[in-house]
């Protein structure tokens, strides 16, 4: 039997609120994720258009098609009821790969950080023990993040020439 599709609701801190996705949040997200430069390390080359994050929301709030058994975890984050980016997850058992991107205007806040460690939190309290993040070398930022959420970098490049990031819960 597959597991629901999102068994986390929304999650809050003092700042931030994170909102289990909705394809309509897409309408909120486009100027969020608009920034070209938010692209530099991700993969993708260019900004989402309106129809094209719709289409990506439609498929992530369905989640993996059978016979997938993973989660696909996404939640919208928002700081004083306004998106100013996302964090994921996609869970295997007891391991899950995790990112977060927030959006240039509202980089430098720690939002990545508080938005991630909630997550974790979440997913910890749900059973999963072990979280990787893939990040690109030279995303100092991403990289910090990483270390304030207790990860390590590990040896080699395992993914597209990304590094790999790792912490487990005790």
């Amino acid at each position: 039997m597959r597991p629901e599709p999102f068994p986390f609701g929304p999650l809050s801190s003092d700042r931030l609120r994170l909102d289990p996705l909705r394809v309509d949040d897409a309408d909120e997200m486009v100027g969020v994720l608009a920034d070209p430069g938010l692209y530099r390390y991700t993969g993708f080359e260019t900004p989402p258009s309106l129809d094209e994050l719709r289409e990506r929301y439609r498929r992530l709030t369905a989640g993996p098609p059978p016979p997938w058994a993973d989660l696909w975890l996404n939640w919208i984050v928002r700081a004083e009821g306004v998106a100013v980016g996302y964090v994921q997850a996609t869970v295997k058992g007891e391991s899950a790969d995790v990112a977060w991107v927030i959006g240039t205007r509202h980089q430098g806040l720690g939002y990545a950080t508080e938005a991630s460690r909630m997550m974790l939190r979440a997913l910890d309290d749900g059973g999963v023990r072990t979280f990787r993040a893939y990040i690109h070398p030279r995303n100092a930022p991403s990289q910090a993040v990483a270390a304030h959420l207790g990860m390590r970098k590990l040896p080699g490049q395992p993914f597209d020439g990304e590094d790999l990031w790792e912490t487990h819960s005790s």
